[in-house]
Protein backbone atom coordinates (compact mmCIF):
# COMPACT_ATOMS: atom_id res chain seq x y z
CA UNK A 1 0.00 0.00 0.00
CA UNK A 2 2.81 2.44 0.73
CA UNK A 3 4.46 1.78 -2.44
CA UNK A 4 1.41 2.21 -4.43
CA UNK A 5 0.57 5.49 -2.98
CA UNK A 6 4.31 6.76 -3.52
CA UNK A 7 4.15 5.64 -7.48
CA UNK A 8 0.61 8.02 -7.14
CA UNK A 9 1.80 10.87 -5.72
CA UNK A 10 5.81 10.83 -8.16
CA UNK A 11 2.71 10.59 -10.73
CA UNK A 12 1.11 13.86 -9.68
CA UNK A 13 3.87 16.09 -9.62
CA UNK A 14 4.74 15.25 -12.99
CA UNK A 15 1.12 16.92 -13.50
CA UNK A 16 0.83 20.43 -14.55
CA UNK A 17 -1.01 22.33 -12.05
CA UNK A 18 -3.69 25.46 -12.34
CA UNK A 19 -3.24 27.57 -9.09
CA UNK A 20 -5.85 29.99 -8.65
CA UNK A 21 -3.69 32.95 -6.48
CA UNK A 22 -6.13 35.57 -4.80
CA UNK A 23 -3.72 38.69 -3.05
CA UNK A 24 -4.39 41.84 -2.88
CA UNK A 25 -0.49 42.87 -2.38
CA UNK A 26 1.26 42.67 -5.62
CA UNK A 27 4.47 42.04 -3.65
CA UNK A 28 3.15 39.41 -2.26
CA UNK A 29 1.62 37.71 -5.51
CA UNK A 30 4.69 38.72 -7.09
CA UNK A 31 6.91 37.06 -4.81
CA UNK A 32 4.31 34.07 -5.06
CA UNK A 33 4.71 33.58 -8.30
CA UNK A 34 8.28 33.38 -8.21
CA UNK A 35 8.96 30.80 -5.60
CA UNK A 36 6.58 28.70 -8.67
CA UNK A 37 8.37 29.33 -11.41
CA UNK A 38 10.44 26.51 -13.18
CA UNK A 39 13.81 27.81 -11.75
CA UNK A 40 12.85 27.38 -8.54
CA UNK A 41 11.50 24.33 -8.66
CA UNK A 42 13.37 21.26 -9.57
CA UNK A 43 13.75 20.64 -13.65
CA UNK A 44 11.73 17.32 -13.98
CA UNK A 45 8.56 18.93 -12.16
CA UNK A 46 5.57 20.54 -14.99
CA UNK A 47 5.36 23.97 -15.16
CA UNK A 48 2.40 25.57 -12.77
CA UNK A 49 0.52 28.25 -14.31
CA UNK A 50 -1.00 30.61 -11.42
CA UNK A 51 -3.85 33.39 -12.03
CA UNK A 52 -3.87 36.07 -10.20
CA UNK A 53 -6.99 37.61 -8.57
CA UNK A 54 -6.76 40.67 -6.34
CA UNK A 55 -10.43 40.45 -4.93
CA UNK A 56 -13.17 38.26 -4.14
CA UNK A 57 -15.08 39.34 -6.55
CA UNK A 58 -12.38 38.89 -9.14
CA UNK A 59 -11.73 34.97 -8.40
CA UNK A 60 -15.44 33.90 -8.25
CA UNK A 61 -15.58 36.12 -11.87
CA UNK A 62 -12.07 33.32 -12.58
CA UNK A 63 -13.27 30.65 -11.26
CA UNK A 64 -16.23 30.70 -13.68
CA UNK A 65 -14.02 30.82 -17.04
CA UNK A 66 -11.33 28.28 -16.13
CA UNK A 67 -11.36 25.07 -14.26
CA UNK A 68 -8.77 25.34 -11.41
CA UNK A 69 -6.71 23.08 -9.43
CA UNK A 70 -6.33 24.83 -6.10
CA UNK A 71 -6.89 27.99 -4.40
CA UNK A 72 -4.18 30.24 -2.66
CA UNK A 73 -6.55 32.59 -0.10
CA UNK A 74 -5.83 35.44 1.11
CA UNK A 75 -7.88 36.06 4.47
CA UNK A 76 -7.67 40.26 4.04
CA UNK A 77 -9.07 40.96 0.75
CA UNK A 78 -10.74 44.67 -0.17
CA UNK A 79 -14.08 43.41 -0.71
CA UNK A 80 -14.30 40.15 1.93
CA UNK A 81 -12.65 40.23 4.88
CA UNK A 82 -11.81 37.63 6.81
CA UNK A 83 -13.48 34.28 6.91
CA UNK A 84 -16.16 35.79 4.47
CA UNK A 85 -14.13 35.63 1.34
CA UNK A 86 -13.56 31.86 2.40
CA UNK A 87 -16.94 31.70 2.45
CA UNK A 88 -17.67 33.51 -1.25
CA UNK A 89 -14.90 32.01 -2.78
CA UNK A 90 -15.83 28.11 -1.74
CA UNK A 91 -18.97 28.62 -3.08
CA UNK A 92 -17.96 29.53 -6.17
CA UNK A 93 -15.46 26.96 -6.04
CA UNK A 94 -16.98 24.08 -6.67
CA UNK A 95 -15.30 21.38 -4.82
CA UNK A 96 -11.44 23.10 -5.60
CA UNK A 97 -9.49 22.72 -2.67
CA UNK A 98 -8.48 26.15 -1.09
CA UNK A 99 -5.42 26.71 0.97
CA UNK A 100 -5.81 30.09 2.99
CA UNK A 101 -3.01 32.81 3.33
CA UNK A 102 -2.39 34.44 6.79
CA UNK A 103 0.21 36.84 8.74
CA UNK A 104 2.79 34.65 11.63
CA UNK A 105 0.30 36.83 13.97
CA UNK A 106 -2.96 35.36 12.62
CA UNK A 107 -2.86 31.81 12.87
CA UNK A 108 -5.48 31.22 14.94
CA UNK A 109 -7.92 32.60 12.01
CA UNK A 110 -6.25 30.28 9.86
CA UNK A 111 -7.25 27.37 12.15
CA UNK A 112 -10.77 28.97 12.24
CA UNK A 113 -10.83 28.85 8.72
CA UNK A 114 -10.06 25.81 8.08
CA UNK A 115 -13.34 24.17 10.39
CA UNK A 116 -15.03 26.57 7.96
CA UNK A 117 -13.99 24.32 4.96
CA UNK A 118 -10.47 25.35 4.06
CA UNK A 119 -7.86 22.54 3.09
CA UNK A 120 -4.81 24.20 4.08
CA UNK A 121 -3.46 27.20 5.47
CA UNK A 122 0.02 28.88 4.69
CA UNK A 123 1.53 31.74 6.60
CA UNK A 124 3.31 34.70 4.90
CA UNK A 125 5.94 35.11 3.44
CA UNK A 126 5.57 31.66 1.49
CA UNK A 127 8.03 29.07 1.71
CA UNK A 128 10.69 27.67 -0.94
CA UNK A 129 9.24 26.81 -4.54
CA UNK A 130 9.52 23.11 -3.78
CA UNK A 131 7.87 23.23 -0.43
CA UNK A 132 5.04 25.11 -1.61
CA UNK A 133 4.71 23.36 -4.84
CA UNK A 134 4.23 19.94 -2.21
CA UNK A 135 1.81 21.83 -0.57
CA UNK A 136 -0.62 22.46 -3.42
CA UNK A 137 -0.05 19.01 -5.03
CA UNK A 138 -1.22 17.85 -1.44
CA UNK A 139 -4.30 19.88 -1.25
CA UNK A 140 -5.42 18.91 -4.76
CA UNK A 141 -4.75 15.85 -4.15
CA UNK A 142 -6.35 15.42 -0.80
CA UNK A 143 -9.54 17.00 -2.62
CA UNK A 144 -9.35 14.42 -4.79
CA UNK A 145 -9.68 12.04 -2.14
CA UNK A 146 -12.26 13.61 -0.22
CA UNK A 147 -14.44 13.56 -3.43
CA UNK A 148 -13.85 9.82 -4.19
CA UNK A 149 -14.77 9.21 -0.57
CA UNK A 150 -17.81 11.63 -0.87
CA UNK A 151 -18.76 10.08 -4.31
CA UNK A 152 -18.62 6.30 -2.44
CA UNK A 153 -21.05 7.27 0.31
CA UNK A 154 -23.73 8.47 -1.85
CA UNK A 155 -22.72 5.83 -4.01
CA UNK A 156 -23.24 2.97 -0.91
CA UNK A 157 -26.52 5.06 -0.04
CA UNK A 158 -27.79 4.54 -3.41
CA UNK A 159 -26.97 1.04 -3.41
CA UNK A 160 -28.72 0.49 0.00
CA UNK A 161 -32.00 2.57 -1.44
CA UNK A 162 -32.02 0.05 -4.75
CA UNK A 163 -31.65 -2.72 -2.78
CA UNK A 164 -34.19 -2.02 -0.01
CA UNK A 165 -36.57 -1.00 -3.41
CA UNK A 166 -35.76 -4.51 -4.90
CA UNK A 167 -36.41 -5.78 -1.47
CA UNK A 168 -39.89 -4.62 -1.21
CA UNK A 169 -40.42 -5.24 -4.41
CA UNK A 170 -39.76 -9.37 -4.04
CA UNK A 171 -42.19 -9.22 -0.64
CA UNK A 172 -44.68 -7.89 -3.45
CA UNK A 173 -44.54 -10.33 -6.23
CA UNK A 174 -43.86 -13.03 -3.79
CA UNK A 175 -47.54 -12.89 -3.04
CA UNK A 176 -48.72 -15.17 -5.26
CA UNK A 177 -50.72 -14.02 -9.03
CA UNK A 178 -48.47 -11.09 -11.00
CA UNK A 179 -52.11 -8.59 -10.66
CA UNK A 180 -51.89 -5.32 -12.64
CA UNK A 181 -52.37 -4.00 -8.74
CA UNK A 182 -49.25 -5.42 -7.68
CA UNK A 183 -47.03 -3.80 -10.90
CA UNK A 184 -48.74 -0.84 -9.97
CA UNK A 185 -47.30 -0.83 -6.56
CA UNK A 186 -44.07 -1.76 -8.11
CA UNK A 187 -44.13 1.00 -10.26
CA UNK A 188 -44.94 3.31 -8.10
CA UNK A 189 -42.05 1.94 -6.43
CA UNK A 190 -39.52 2.61 -9.28
CA UNK A 191 -41.21 6.00 -10.17
CA UNK A 192 -39.81 8.55 -9.10
CA UNK A 193 -37.48 7.80 -6.98
CA UNK A 194 -34.86 5.32 -9.92
CA UNK A 195 -36.12 6.74 -12.96
CA UNK A 196 -38.35 9.11 -14.58
CA UNK A 197 -40.36 6.52 -16.43
CA UNK A 198 -41.38 2.62 -16.23
CA UNK A 199 -42.69 0.60 -18.84
CA UNK A 200 -43.54 -2.89 -18.21
CA UNK A 201 -44.63 -5.98 -20.94
CA UNK A 202 -44.96 -9.28 -20.35
CA UNK A 203 -46.76 -11.24 -23.58
CA UNK A 204 -49.70 -13.41 -22.28
CA UNK A 205 -49.64 -17.08 -22.84
CA UNK A 206 -52.80 -19.69 -22.93
CA UNK A 207 -53.99 -18.79 -19.36
CA UNK A 208 -53.42 -15.32 -18.85
CA UNK A 209 -53.17 -12.06 -20.85
CA UNK A 210 -50.68 -9.24 -21.63
CA UNK A 211 -49.46 -7.64 -18.86
CA UNK A 212 -49.20 -4.34 -19.50
CA UNK A 213 -48.05 -1.36 -16.56
CA UNK A 214 -46.86 2.19 -17.42
CA UNK A 215 -45.67 4.57 -14.72
CA UNK A 216 -44.91 8.31 -15.07
CA UNK A 217 -44.83 11.33 -12.92
CA UNK A 218 -46.85 13.21 -15.33
CA UNK A 219 -50.51 12.17 -16.02
CA UNK A 220 -50.22 13.24 -19.65
CA UNK A 221 -46.87 11.88 -20.20
CA UNK A 222 -48.34 8.51 -18.91
CA UNK A 223 -51.06 8.48 -21.20
CA UNK A 224 -48.23 9.56 -23.87
CA UNK A 225 -46.35 5.95 -23.03
CA UNK A 226 -49.40 4.04 -22.88
CA UNK A 227 -50.40 4.90 -26.57
CA UNK A 228 -47.34 4.75 -27.55
CA UNK A 229 -46.46 1.36 -26.35
CA UNK A 230 -49.99 -0.40 -27.25
CA UNK A 231 -48.91 1.17 -31.21
CA UNK A 232 -45.61 -0.29 -30.78
CA UNK A 233 -46.40 -3.37 -29.56
CA UNK A 234 -49.78 -4.11 -32.10
CA UNK A 235 -47.81 -4.27 -35.00
CA UNK A 236 -46.98 -7.64 -36.73
CA UNK A 237 -43.63 -8.53 -35.07
CA UNK A 238 -42.89 -5.72 -33.23
CA UNK A 239 -42.63 -7.74 -30.15
CA UNK A 240 -40.97 -10.48 -31.95
CA UNK A 241 -37.75 -8.35 -32.98
CA UNK A 242 -37.65 -6.59 -29.60
CA UNK A 243 -37.78 -10.68 -27.72
CA UNK A 244 -35.02 -11.86 -30.40
CA UNK A 245 -32.57 -9.04 -29.76
CA UNK A 246 -32.67 -8.61 -26.07
CA UNK A 247 -32.33 -12.85 -26.14
CA UNK A 248 -28.89 -12.67 -27.23
CA UNK A 249 -27.66 -10.03 -24.54
CA UNK A 250 -28.59 -9.36 -20.67
CA UNK A 251 -29.83 -5.85 -21.33
CA UNK A 252 -28.63 -2.41 -23.40
CA UNK A 253 -28.45 1.26 -22.11
CA UNK A 254 -29.05 3.93 -24.30
CA UNK A 255 -28.58 3.06 -27.96
CA UNK A 256 -26.76 -0.45 -27.55
CA UNK A 257 -29.20 -2.74 -30.15
CA UNK A 258 -31.34 -1.65 -33.07
CA UNK A 259 -34.78 -3.32 -31.78
CA UNK A 260 -35.06 -2.03 -28.38
CA UNK A 261 -33.36 1.08 -29.78
CA UNK A 262 -36.15 1.39 -31.83
CA UNK A 263 -38.74 0.71 -29.03
CA UNK A 264 -37.77 3.57 -26.77
CA UNK A 265 -37.35 5.88 -30.00
CA UNK A 266 -41.14 5.10 -30.00
CA UNK A 267 -41.85 5.33 -27.03
CA UNK A 268 -39.79 9.03 -26.78
CA UNK A 269 -37.85 7.82 -24.15
CA UNK A 270 -34.44 9.33 -24.60
CA UNK A 271 -32.38 7.59 -22.09
CA UNK A 272 -32.12 5.01 -19.77
CA UNK A 273 -32.23 1.04 -19.99
CA UNK A 274 -34.25 -1.51 -21.65
CA UNK A 275 -34.21 -5.36 -20.25
CA UNK A 276 -35.56 -8.10 -20.84
CA UNK A 277 -38.00 -10.12 -18.64
CA UNK A 278 -37.12 -14.36 -18.70
CA UNK A 279 -39.49 -16.96 -17.36
CA UNK A 280 -39.21 -20.83 -17.94
CA UNK A 281 -36.19 -20.07 -20.11
CA UNK A 282 -37.55 -17.82 -22.72
CA UNK A 283 -38.05 -14.31 -22.95
CA UNK A 284 -41.79 -13.40 -22.20
CA UNK A 285 -41.30 -9.69 -22.09
CA UNK A 286 -39.19 -6.37 -21.20
CA UNK A 287 -39.40 -3.24 -18.65
CA UNK A 288 -37.80 -0.35 -19.71
CA UNK A 289 -36.15 2.45 -16.66
CA UNK A 290 -36.35 5.74 -19.06
CA UNK A 291 -34.44 9.19 -17.31
CA UNK A 292 -32.76 7.14 -14.46
CA UNK A 293 -31.32 8.75 -11.56
CA UNK A 294 -27.35 7.81 -11.79
CA UNK A 295 -25.62 7.82 -8.98
CA UNK A 296 -21.97 6.45 -11.03
CA UNK A 297 -22.83 5.45 -14.15
CA UNK A 298 -25.13 3.60 -16.28
CA UNK A 299 -24.20 0.13 -15.13
CA UNK A 300 -25.87 1.04 -12.34
CA UNK A 301 -29.21 1.73 -13.10
CA UNK A 302 -28.52 -1.32 -15.80
CA UNK A 303 -27.64 -3.46 -12.96
CA UNK A 304 -30.75 -2.77 -10.88
CA UNK A 305 -32.96 -3.55 -14.52
CA UNK A 306 -31.83 -6.80 -14.71
CA UNK A 307 -32.60 -7.18 -10.70
CA UNK A 308 -35.85 -6.11 -11.34
CA UNK A 309 -36.70 -7.76 -14.34
CA UNK A 310 -35.44 -11.12 -12.72
CA UNK A 311 -37.85 -10.68 -9.90
CA UNK A 312 -40.57 -9.85 -12.24
CA UNK A 313 -39.77 -13.16 -14.14
CA UNK A 314 -39.18 -16.04 -10.90
CA UNK A 315 -42.61 -14.11 -10.07
CA UNK A 316 -44.40 -14.91 -13.44
CA UNK A 317 -42.81 -18.73 -13.34
CA UNK A 318 -43.56 -18.83 -9.66
CA UNK A 319 -47.21 -18.01 -9.94
CA UNK A 320 -47.26 -20.43 -13.29
CA UNK A 321 -45.87 -23.11 -11.30
CA UNK A 322 -48.55 -22.19 -8.48
CA UNK A 323 -51.38 -22.44 -10.82
CA UNK A 324 -50.39 -25.79 -12.56
CA UNK A 325 -49.70 -27.19 -8.89
CA UNK A 326 -53.23 -26.45 -7.94
CA UNK A 327 -54.66 -27.88 -10.91
CA UNK A 328 -52.95 -30.96 -10.19
CA UNK A 329 -54.12 -31.29 -6.18
CA UNK A 330 -57.74 -30.52 -7.86
CA UNK A 331 -56.90 -33.52 -10.23
CA UNK A 332 -56.07 -35.77 -7.70
CA UNK A 333 -58.83 -34.66 -5.73
CA UNK A 334 -60.73 -35.85 -8.59
CA UNK A 335 -59.16 -38.62 -9.08
CA UNK A 336 -59.60 -39.82 -5.26
CA UNK A 337 -63.30 -39.14 -5.90
CA UNK A 338 -63.78 -40.93 -8.62
CA UNK A 339 -62.00 -43.64 -6.86
CA UNK A 340 -64.29 -43.33 -3.61
CA UNK A 341 -67.60 -42.63 -5.65
CA UNK A 342 -67.74 -44.82 -8.97
CA UNK A 343 -66.19 -47.71 -7.86
CA UNK A 344 -67.91 -48.31 -4.80
CA UNK A 345 -71.35 -48.66 -6.72
CA UNK A 346 -69.81 -51.84 -8.74
CA UNK A 347 -67.90 -53.19 -5.33
CA UNK A 348 -70.92 -52.83 -3.52
CA UNK A 349 -73.27 -54.84 -6.52
CA UNK A 350 -70.07 -57.59 -6.33
CA UNK A 351 -70.15 -57.90 -2.89
CA UNK A 352 -74.40 -58.06 -2.53
CA UNK A 353 -73.99 -61.16 -5.28
CA UNK A 354 -71.34 -62.35 -3.68
CA UNK A 355 -72.76 -62.85 -0.44
CA UNK A 356 -76.38 -63.87 -2.52
CA UNK A 357 -73.73 -67.03 -3.80
CA UNK A 358 -72.42 -68.03 -0.13
CA UNK A 359 -76.06 -68.22 1.48
CA UNK A 360 -76.26 -71.52 2.93
CA UNK A 361 -79.36 -71.59 0.89
CA UNK A 362 -78.06 -71.72 -2.81
CA UNK A 363 -80.12 -69.48 -4.79
CA UNK A 364 -81.80 -71.33 -8.19
CA UNK A 365 -79.32 -71.84 -11.13
CA UNK A 366 -81.12 -69.31 -13.26
CA UNK A 367 -80.71 -66.78 -10.17
CA UNK A 368 -76.53 -67.46 -10.01
CA UNK A 369 -76.09 -67.21 -13.97
CA UNK A 370 -77.88 -63.56 -13.56
CA UNK A 371 -75.76 -62.88 -10.80
CA UNK A 372 -72.58 -64.07 -12.50
CA UNK A 373 -73.85 -61.15 -15.33
CA UNK A 374 -73.92 -58.50 -12.89
CA UNK A 375 -70.33 -59.14 -11.60
CA UNK A 376 -69.19 -59.61 -14.47
CA UNK A 377 -70.40 -56.47 -15.50
CA UNK A 378 -69.48 -54.66 -12.68
CA UNK A 379 -66.19 -55.34 -12.88
CA UNK A 380 -65.91 -54.83 -16.30
CA UNK A 381 -67.02 -50.86 -15.79
CA UNK A 382 -64.28 -51.26 -12.51
CA UNK A 383 -61.90 -52.21 -15.06
CA UNK A 384 -62.71 -49.63 -17.68
CA UNK A 385 -62.95 -46.89 -14.93
CA UNK A 386 -59.18 -47.96 -14.01
CA UNK A 387 -58.10 -47.57 -17.07
CA UNK A 388 -59.53 -44.34 -17.65
CA UNK A 389 -57.97 -42.90 -15.39
CA UNK A 390 -54.15 -44.91 -16.50
CA UNK A 391 -54.72 -43.59 -19.90
CA UNK A 392 -56.06 -40.11 -18.49
CA UNK A 393 -52.58 -40.33 -16.13
CA UNK A 394 -50.27 -40.47 -19.44
CA UNK A 395 -51.84 -38.06 -21.39
CA UNK A 396 -51.34 -35.58 -18.81
CA UNK A 397 -47.81 -36.96 -18.27
CA UNK A 398 -47.05 -36.75 -22.40
CA UNK A 399 -45.67 -40.46 -21.95
CA UNK A 400 -48.57 -42.23 -23.56
CA UNK A 401 -47.09 -44.90 -26.24
CA UNK A 402 -48.84 -45.20 -29.72
CA UNK A 403 -47.96 -48.41 -31.63
CA UNK A 404 -48.60 -46.69 -35.13
CA UNK A 405 -49.01 -49.20 -38.45
CA UNK A 406 -50.35 -48.70 -41.79
CA UNK A 407 -54.07 -49.76 -41.21
CA UNK A 408 -56.87 -50.18 -43.46
CA UNK A 409 -59.34 -47.78 -42.89
CA UNK A 410 -61.99 -50.67 -43.78
CA UNK A 411 -60.60 -52.91 -40.85
CA UNK A 412 -61.44 -49.83 -38.53
CA UNK A 413 -65.08 -49.29 -40.08
CA UNK A 414 -65.90 -53.15 -39.62
CA UNK A 415 -64.89 -53.61 -36.27
CA UNK A 416 -66.53 -50.57 -35.38
CA UNK A 417 -69.97 -51.83 -37.29
CA UNK A 418 -69.20 -55.54 -35.60
CA UNK A 419 -69.32 -53.60 -31.87
CA UNK A 420 -72.01 -51.60 -32.33
CA UNK A 421 -74.78 -52.65 -34.53
CA UNK A 422 -76.06 -54.94 -31.38
CA UNK A 423 -76.27 -52.27 -29.41
CA UNK A 424 -77.91 -50.16 -31.87
CA UNK A 425 -80.17 -52.83 -32.41
CA UNK A 426 -81.33 -53.32 -29.21
CA UNK A 427 -81.73 -49.21 -28.43
CA UNK A 428 -83.71 -49.67 -32.13
CA UNK A 429 -81.43 -46.99 -33.23
CA UNK A 430 -80.43 -46.94 -37.06
CA UNK A 431 -76.49 -46.99 -37.40
CA UNK A 432 -75.36 -46.42 -41.32
CA UNK A 433 -71.53 -47.15 -41.98
CA UNK A 434 -70.82 -45.04 -44.68
CA UNK A 435 -67.05 -45.79 -46.40
CA UNK A 436 -65.38 -43.89 -49.35
CA UNK A 437 -62.05 -44.86 -50.84
CA UNK A 438 -60.01 -47.15 -49.34
CA UNK A 439 -57.07 -45.93 -47.84
CA UNK A 440 -53.94 -46.78 -45.34
CA UNK A 441 -53.70 -44.79 -41.68
CA UNK A 442 -50.55 -43.93 -39.94
CA UNK A 443 -52.82 -45.21 -37.07
CA UNK A 444 -52.37 -47.26 -33.59
CA UNK A 445 -55.69 -49.54 -34.79
CA UNK A 446 -56.49 -50.15 -30.85
CA UNK A 447 -56.50 -46.27 -29.92
CA UNK A 448 -58.47 -45.56 -33.00
CA UNK A 449 -60.69 -47.97 -31.70
CA UNK A 450 -61.00 -46.54 -28.38
CA UNK A 451 -61.40 -42.99 -30.35
CA UNK A 452 -64.49 -44.08 -32.17
CA UNK A 453 -66.34 -46.70 -29.09
CA UNK A 454 -66.41 -43.35 -26.98
CA UNK A 455 -67.80 -41.43 -29.76
CA UNK A 456 -70.65 -43.82 -30.67
CA UNK A 457 -71.35 -44.88 -27.20
CA UNK A 458 -72.03 -40.91 -26.72
CA UNK A 459 -74.04 -40.87 -29.84
CA UNK A 460 -76.11 -43.82 -28.89
CA UNK A 461 -77.03 -42.79 -25.67
CA UNK A 462 -77.90 -39.67 -26.67
CA UNK A 463 -80.11 -40.91 -29.60
CA UNK A 464 -83.77 -41.52 -28.73
CA UNK A 465 -85.46 -45.12 -30.11
CA UNK A 466 -85.87 -44.34 -34.01
CA UNK A 467 -83.15 -41.95 -34.29
CA UNK A 468 -79.97 -42.42 -36.71
CA UNK A 469 -76.12 -42.77 -36.02
CA UNK A 470 -73.72 -42.55 -38.95
CA UNK A 471 -69.88 -43.20 -38.82
CA UNK A 472 -68.30 -42.14 -41.90
CA UNK A 473 -64.70 -41.74 -43.41
CA UNK A 474 -63.55 -40.01 -46.07
CA UNK A 475 -60.05 -38.92 -47.84
CA UNK A 476 -59.25 -34.81 -46.39
CA UNK A 477 -56.26 -33.26 -45.72
CA UNK A 478 -54.99 -33.22 -42.24
CA UNK A 479 -56.64 -29.41 -41.25
CA UNK A 480 -56.69 -25.66 -42.75
CA UNK A 481 -52.90 -25.18 -42.52
CA UNK A 482 -51.31 -28.86 -43.46
CA UNK A 483 -52.42 -30.24 -46.78
CA UNK A 484 -50.86 -33.73 -46.36
CA UNK A 485 -53.14 -36.44 -47.51
CA UNK A 486 -55.39 -37.88 -44.43
CA UNK A 487 -58.26 -39.28 -43.52
CA UNK A 488 -61.70 -37.68 -41.84
CA UNK A 489 -63.92 -40.26 -39.41
CA UNK A 490 -67.27 -38.51 -38.62
CA UNK A 491 -69.76 -39.16 -36.37
CA UNK A 492 -73.11 -38.03 -36.53
CA UNK A 493 -75.99 -38.41 -34.28
CA UNK A 494 -79.44 -37.46 -34.44
CA UNK A 495 -79.84 -36.96 -30.98
CA UNK A 496 -80.54 -34.34 -28.30
CA UNK A 497 -77.67 -32.15 -28.68
CA UNK A 498 -75.39 -30.63 -27.00
CA UNK A 499 -75.97 -26.71 -25.16
CA UNK A 500 -73.42 -23.82 -26.08
CA UNK A 501 -72.75 -23.62 -22.51
CA UNK A 502 -72.04 -27.67 -22.06
CA UNK A 503 -70.36 -27.51 -25.79
CA UNK A 504 -67.07 -25.49 -24.21
CA UNK A 505 -66.46 -28.33 -21.41
CA UNK A 506 -67.47 -31.31 -23.15
CA UNK A 507 -63.41 -32.38 -23.55
CA UNK A 508 -62.83 -31.32 -20.13
CA UNK A 509 -61.32 -33.85 -17.33
CA UNK A 510 -63.66 -35.64 -15.20
CA UNK A 511 -66.47 -33.26 -16.86
CA UNK A 512 -69.95 -34.85 -16.63
CA UNK A 513 -73.57 -33.05 -17.98
CA UNK A 514 -75.80 -31.95 -15.31
CA UNK A 515 -78.70 -33.00 -17.52
CA UNK A 516 -77.56 -36.89 -17.86
CA UNK A 517 -77.08 -39.61 -15.32
CA UNK A 518 -73.91 -39.61 -13.87
CA UNK A 519 -71.41 -42.80 -15.43
CA UNK A 520 -67.91 -43.55 -15.25
CA UNK A 521 -65.04 -40.94 -14.67
CA UNK A 522 -65.93 -38.15 -17.18
CA UNK A 523 -62.77 -38.84 -18.85
CA UNK A 524 -64.14 -40.50 -22.19
CA UNK A 525 -64.03 -37.62 -24.81
CA UNK A 526 -61.18 -35.88 -22.85
CA UNK A 527 -58.91 -39.24 -23.72
CA UNK A 528 -60.54 -39.02 -27.17
CA UNK A 529 -59.27 -35.56 -27.55
CA UNK A 530 -56.00 -36.78 -26.50
CA UNK A 531 -55.55 -39.77 -28.37
CA UNK A 532 -56.35 -38.07 -31.97
CA UNK A 533 -54.20 -35.33 -31.02
CA UNK A 534 -51.16 -37.74 -30.17
CA UNK A 535 -52.02 -38.74 -34.07
CA UNK A 536 -51.65 -35.21 -34.81
CA UNK A 537 -55.13 -34.68 -35.70
CA UNK A 538 -57.89 -32.69 -33.91
CA UNK A 539 -61.17 -33.85 -32.22
CA UNK A 540 -63.88 -31.30 -33.45
CA UNK A 541 -67.74 -31.00 -32.50
CA UNK A 542 -70.52 -29.10 -34.01
CA UNK A 543 -74.12 -29.27 -32.39
CA UNK A 544 -77.43 -27.85 -32.44
CA UNK A 545 -79.55 -28.52 -28.88
CA UNK A 546 -82.80 -30.67 -30.21
CA UNK A 547 -80.73 -31.44 -33.94
CA UNK A 548 -78.06 -33.68 -33.01
CA UNK A 549 -74.58 -33.92 -32.72
CA UNK A 550 -71.17 -34.08 -34.81
CA UNK A 551 -67.31 -35.17 -34.07
CA UNK A 552 -64.77 -35.40 -36.15
CA UNK A 553 -61.21 -35.98 -36.37
CA UNK A 554 -58.35 -36.68 -39.19
CA UNK A 555 -55.64 -39.39 -39.11
CA UNK A 556 -52.29 -39.02 -41.34
CA UNK A 557 -52.38 -41.42 -44.48
CA UNK A 558 -49.94 -43.85 -44.67
CA UNK A 559 -47.93 -41.99 -47.31
CA UNK A 560 -51.00 -40.98 -48.98
CA UNK A 561 -51.15 -44.43 -50.44
CA UNK A 562 -54.36 -45.72 -51.82
CA UNK A 563 -55.48 -49.53 -52.05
Amino acid sequence: MRVERREMITEARHESLCVLLVEDNPADAELFAVRLRPQSLRTNTAPVRVVHASTAAGACAALRETRFDVIILDLSLPDARWLEGLQRVRAAAGGVPVIVLTAMADESLAREALRAGAQDYVLKPPPDGSTLLRILRYASERQHLLDELDRAAHASEDNALRWRMLAEIGQLLAGGEVTQQVLAQVADIVVPAIAESFVLYVSGDDELGDLVEVAHPDEAARDGLKRALTEAIAEPGAFESVRASLAATLGVSGSGIDAPSELMHRLAISSGVVVPVWAASEVRGFVVLGGCVKRLDGSVDLEFGRSLADRIGLALQSARMMRETRRAIAVRNRAFGIVSHDLRNPLSTIQICAAALLDPVPPPSNGIRNMAQIIQRSAAWMQQIVQDLLDGASLDAGQLRLNRQPTLVSDILAAAQGMFVPVAEEESIDFVVETGPERLIDADPRRLMQVLSNLLSNAMKFTQPGGRVVLSARSATLDETDDRPAVRFEVCDTGVGISPEELSHIFDWFWHSRHTRRSGAGLGLAIARGLVEAHGGKLHVSSTPGSGSTFWFTVPASGGASV
